[in-house]
């Protein structure tokens, strides 16, 4: 990562050289109107002149000119010749143009189609939308810039049929994470979470993103490991021109900033993400066989060498930080070759104080425990990315895209309340840093063979994850409801006698690396078949994912009841553990860490595809078949040292098709059916147990679980009535064969016991719809100029699923699947004057109460209350290059609510259902500047 740096740093001069030019450009691409695809070596030639150019192997031209009014001309063999007419070009600015042509269905005569350049400019995300073969939503960097979205979890909520549970993790359709698969620049990501098949989409700062996806239905030469969708991020391109862009943020929160604020002592590099080994155990000490073998003397002597490092600092006020981001970049020449890169760096660092009310309840919803906390997380987000890219020529292009970012949260909490089983007063706390380091790096190659019209497209690269806690601590303190002498107040220390547990006194160490490695290759070949155009494309891809996970659980122990001297249970948090505490009368460490506590891990997947891509008149039909071949290993030990060994392969073969009918020229009717699958995730499988504080639950993986089979049907109208609007209707259905759920066994002793479970099976049904409209039609009968720069938009999904329970002896009764929502809804309204670059920007969020796990009989499941997201963004232009943002997050500032639906009547009922949790947040407040040089 620290090399990465440097070559941002490095260029950083290069991208700063003067930008200027008397000239304007007319850029853009050109797609065939049939099916999407780029044309490439398309003459481009402004009328009356020589000077033009051709489309390279993107589909893309760029003419620079002397500012005017021009007319284009694009005469391409096999398609019809196409005028575009009045084209104004101004000094200094780009004027882009995104064509589609039309193949030609006259012999002898030409045709020529004459178009204004208001007709021909659709936004690229819904051109890309309305050509794609399969059905998809997106959103571009440019509605990105118009939210006070941070980061990508952030953005995905805006997509239709979309929304993110815990702040990171994406539901799409009603299905959970489990059932979506993340890419970035065509690429799979590995899992960023140890104890969920899940990638934290809030790794990835919005500020280097070109667009974003979401695929909803398979085809070929796309990835079959999903049900939901494949989310495909794209950091940005190449640049046309030469550019440098710096900003700078701070934000405001009413329920944290300048408001007292507790933590524990961190390193000298937490302010980048990363543990500086502060919190790591001494370099010399024990592993946990010699620790487990050594006699008591020696345990005492090591238990003084780990830093008494319980202290809480609570007298710290959360200040107001500055966030900055930088992107730059240029294109020039290299070797006489076209050559370019775009760079960027972004980080932001705030203060967060939310409080959670927590409980739990008996089989017959008595109260087992109520609990109130106080979370003070300090979020670190840090991105970088470096995108290079060579034109050998005008057909061949190799590019090299990176990026790195880091995601990090350092959590005190502090909790008090009562213990309603055990009859006492409780007063805790949990001390967790979690780094985590995404790497991406790919190599990817793209030529195009001029005689024979045949595309070839070539990856390599590697993902590399990184998740560590080091020193996870957690105390607890208690006192009995019933104290014989009324004037003994004091809360005492919970150390247990001879074994230790992780949960009292405990310190956690973890670290979960993984690795996946892809390589493919693409062919698109141009043939006639039953006398019809068709593109036939046949490809291969390998990934191969390895990962490692172990961790150490450490805890103090009375090691002498007898000797003991309990007046040191009295002692303050930040005092108890100090070393002339440690010894005989005192506290020592033990080292409980389980064979189990470890796993290796790793998968291999070979697919293979051939796919058709035809025109029929106005139906265009892609089709064929995926073969994957997947083999996953995982090896550990089980808590009893037996050996678990899992070496699974499962070959599948995964036919699609999806037709578009062009009902007319604006408008598409589609149909697509595929087979698609879920496996289970390494951590699923494997068998290490994890307390989870936050949540008070235990997690364990199941070795017995198999992979998902999905049928998948979906229908689709969409319509594209002017440029930049659109309106579409979808209709979905699912049927999954051994769906995967985590699920609750047992609830007691404080905790939930949480693990994974297949069930019989599933089906899941809903309806889409979205629509992005102006006020241009307000024209008519107001004489107000800018009815055309006010967009609303929406889109909302309802959805329906059951899971058949009829091999299930837990519980009776239907109920959805785990994740799904039976309802999502995101709306906005925006204004955009473009002369004097004045914008506001509405957004509201809104999902149904969904499952957040499944429980059974005697312990119901607990779902997730709805509540209502209000963003509001206002922009303007200061000078010719520079902007300013102000911005207000979650004005709303409804609590989370997870709940057991005692009553069952469908919503949350405060006097009759069990309230798990409710988690108070603060509305935050942001204001940015950002200048482009």
């Amino acid at each position: 990562m620290k090399n990465l740096y440097i070559l941002f740093f490095s260029f950083f001069a290069i991208s700063s050289s003067s930008l200027g030019t008397a000239f304007g450009t007319i850029k853009g691409q050109i797609l065939d109107k049939a099916n999407g695809e780029t044309l490439i070596g398309v003459p481009v030639i402004i009328s009356g002149t020589t000077i033009g150019t051709a489309t390279d192997i993107d589909g893309k031209f760029e003419i620079p000119v002397a500012p005017g009014v021009y007319d284009l001309v694009i005469n391409y063999i096999g398609y019809n010749k196409k005028i575009i007419q009045q084209v104004k070009v101004a000094t200094s600015e780009e004027t882009t143009i995104n064509l589609t042509l039309e193949a030609t269905t006259q012999q002898l005569n030409e045709v020529t189609i004459t178009a204004d350049l208001r007709k021909e400019s659709i936004g690229s995300i819904l051109l890309m939308q309305k050509k794609s073969a399969t059905v998809q939503d997106g959103i571009s960097s440019e509605s990105i810039k118009k939210t006070p979205d941070k980061n990508t979890s952030d953005v995905i909520k805006r997509v239709s049929g979309a929304s993110v549970q815990e702040g990171r993790f994406v539901v799409v359709r009603g299905l959970q994470d489990r059932y979506n698969l993340a890419m970035l620049n065509g690429v799979m990501l590995p899992s960023t979470e140890p104890d969920r098949k899940a990638f934290s989409f809030d790794l990835l700062p919005s500020t280097l993103l070109d667009n974003l996806f979401i695929v909803k239905t398979a085809s070929p030469d796309m990835p079959a490991e999903f049900a939901g969708g494949i989310i495909q991020i794209n950091t940005k391109e190449i640049p046309e021109t030469k550019f440098f862009n710096i900003g700078i943020s701070s934000s405001y929160n009413d329920y944290t900033t300048f408001q007292s604020f507790s933590r524990t002592a961190g390193g000298k590099t937490d302010f980048i993400g990363i543990d500086d080994g502060t919190r790591a155990l001494p370099a010399d000490f024990a592993t946990t066989e010699d620790y487990q073998r050594a006699n008591q003397a020696t345990k005492f002597e090591l238990s003084k060498k780990v830093d008494n490092d319980w202290a809480i600092n609570s007298n710290n006020n959360a200040p107001l930080l500055p966030n900055g981001q930088i992107s730059f970049g240029t294109k020039t020449k290299l070797f006489k070759k076209e050559f370019g890169f775009i760079g960027g760096l972004t980080y932001n660092r705030n203060f967060r104080r939310q409080t959670v009310e927590r409980a739990d309840f008996d089989f017959d919803a008595a109260t087992r425990f109520k609990y109130f906390d106080e979370q003070f997380n300090i979020n670190t987000l840090a991105g970088s990315m470096l995108n290079f890219s060579i034109k050998l020529n005008e057909f061949n292009k190799i590019s090299l895209k990176n990026s790195a970012s880091i995601n990090a949260e350092d959590q005190t909490i502090q909790r008090s309340g009562k213990d309603i089983e055990l009859q006492q007063d409780k007063i805790a706390s949990a001390s967790q840093f979690t780094s985590n380091q995404l790497i991406n790096s790919q190599l990817v190659g793209e030529h195009f063979l001029q005689k024979n019209k045949v595309k070839i497209k070539w990856f390599t690269g590697a993902a590399f994850i990184k998740r560590s806690i080091p020193n996870l601590r957690r105390m607890q303190y208690y006192r009995n409801f019933e104290i014989n002498d009324p004037a003994d107040t004091l809360y005492q220390a919970y150390v247990p006698f001879g074994s230790a547990s992780p949960n009292f006194a405990g310190k956690f160490y973890s670290t979960n690396y993984e690795i996946i490695e892809n390589s493919g290759i693409d062919l698109s070949i141009p043939i006639k078949f039953f006398k019809q155009p068709t593109i036939v494309s046949i490809g291969y891809n390998h990934q191969f994912k390895n990962r490692s996970f172990d961790a150490r659980v450490l805890g103090y122990v009375i090691p002498n009841a007898a000797a003991f001297n309990y007046n040191l249970l009295y002692s303050s948090l930040d005092t108890l553990f100090q070393q002339n505490h440690i010894g005989p009368k005192g506290f020592r460490l033990d080292d409980i860490t389980n064979p189990s506590d470890a796993y290796t891990a790793s998968s291999q997947l070979n697919a293979a595809y051939a796919m058709l891509d035809q025109t029929i008149k106005k139906f265009r039909v892609v089709y064929g078949i995926r073969f994957e071949n997947f083999n996953q290993k995982l090896n550990s030990l089980g808590y009893s040292n037996d050996t678990i060994k899992i070496d699974k392969t499962y070959l599948t073969a995964l036919p699609s098709i999806n037709i578009t009918f062009a009902a007319s020229e604006k408008s598409n009717l589609r149909l697509a059916a595929s087979k698609t699958i879920a496996r289970p995730e390494f951590r699923e499988l494997a068998p290490f147990a994890f307390y989870d504080f936050n949540n008070a639950m235990a997690i364990q993986g199941n070795e017995n679980l198999t992979i998902t089979n999905i049928t998948n049907i979906d229908l689709r109208f969409e319509s594209y009535p002017s440029p930049g609007q659109m309106m579409s209707a979808s209709v979905f259905f699912k049927d999954f064969k051994n769906p995967i759920e985590p699920i609750v066994e047992g609830s007691g002793a404080g905790s939930r016991s949480v693990t994974f479970a297949n069930a019989k099976g599933a089906t899941n049904i809903g309806i889409e719809a979205e629509f992005r409209k102006n006020f241009d039609f307000l024209h008519n009968i107001s004489s107000w100029r800018h009815w055309e720069h006010i967009w609303i938009f929406g889109n909302a999904a309802l959805i329906q699923s059951e899971v058949d329970k009829s091999d299930d002896k837990r519980s009776d009764g239907n109920r959805p699947m785990q994740g799904q929502s039976p309802y999502i809804i995101n709306g906005g309204i925006q204004y955009n004057e473009p002369k004097s670059g004045f914008g506001i920007n509405v957004v509201y969020n809104r999902i149904g109460r969904r499952i957040f796990q499944v429980g059974f009989d005697a312990y119901k499941s607990i779902y997730e209350a709805p509540r209502n997201m209000i963003d509001i963004q206002l922009s303007k232009n200061v000078t010719k290059h520079g902007e300013i943002k102000f911005a207000i997050n979650d004005l709303l500032k409804n609590p989370h609510i997870f709940y057991q639906d005692q009553n069952e009547n469908g919503s949350f009922d405060k006097d009759f259902d069990s309230k798990i949790s409710g988690i108070t947040v603060g509305t935050n407040f942001s204001f940015a500047f950002n200048y482009r040089f």
